[in-house]
């Protein structure tokens, strides 16, 4: 039973009447999404295959504090807001975005991590194929991009705990897919698997532990100057859209 339809007792009552929150310090909550996806840098070399890149998106903040600074798209959470309700209205008001899976990373509460009041961040991860996206108020930035820059209040390491989170989950889980487009080829997918990862990954043994996760969809990549590849799609459950929580 939650608090709101719980009967309270005649003590109960009694101590809340008598109650004074203004005795404690104020502190306020935000929520930030770390968005991120995949991009293809394209190549001018017909002879070379587009590589692809992790991305996240940022925006540029308009006001003090770090007024200049990139940072995570985020927001106060209101007086009558769930933290999921926030984090769509943040979504939807800062990047366009609506109806992306997502799911809570952490909460992120240092003492001086930003200079206005004590502030404390509830982050989530944000999964999207940025292939099937339309993006406003926001850019996309390469993760070697964002880490030589400084961003605004304790976002990089914000960041740096989503990629530690993808990269625990993605050997366990369907996660990655939510990044992907409709149709690629394992070779695309590992190397998705290898920008999470950090590392290159065996293409035999790829193939043996994803195999079971993919649907061969009969088509085949005509990419002048190369080899076709065999195409394929997911093969699992419907992926979740605005999947809140794990």
């Amino acid at each position: 039973m939650n608090g709101k339809n719980r009967m309270a007792g005649e003590g109960e009552k009694e101590f809340l009447s008598h109650y004074h929150p203004e005795k404690y310090a104020s502190i306020s909550i935000t929520v930030d999404a770390i968005v991120v996806g995949v991009a293809k840098d394209m190549t001018d070399n017909y002879r070379k295959l587009d590589r692809q890149s992790l991305k996240i998106l940022l925006v540029k903040r308009e006001r003090y504090p770090y007024k200049g600074c990139y940072s995570l798209p985020g927001g106060f959470v209101g007086e009558k807001e769930t933290f999921e309700d926030t984090l769509k209205r943040v979504l939807l008001d800062k990047t366009g975005l609506a109806d992306i899976y997502s799911e809570q990373l952490y909460t992120f509460g240092s003492v001086e991590r930003d200079p206005r009041m004590r502030i404390v961040s509830c982050a989530y991860i944000s999964l999207v194929d940025i292939g099937q996206t339309s993006i406003t108020g926001a850019e996309w930035f390469a993760i070697e991009d964002i880490r030589k820059m400084e961003l605004a209040f304790d976002h990089n390491q914000i960041i740096d705990e989503a990629l530690k989170r993808l990269s625990g989950k993605i050997n366990y889980t369907d996660i990655v897919f939510h990044m992907m487009p409709p149709e690629f080829t394992i070779s695309e997918l590992q190397e998705v698997y290898e920008l999470i990862l950090g590392k290159k990954l065996l293409p035999a043994a790829f193939r043996r532990t994803i195999s079971d996760k993919l649907e061969d969809t009969g088509k085949m990549t005509s990419n002048a100057g190369h080899r076709p590849s065999r195409i394929f799609r997911y093969k699992g459950m419907p992926l979740v859209t605005a999947g809140m929580g794990e």
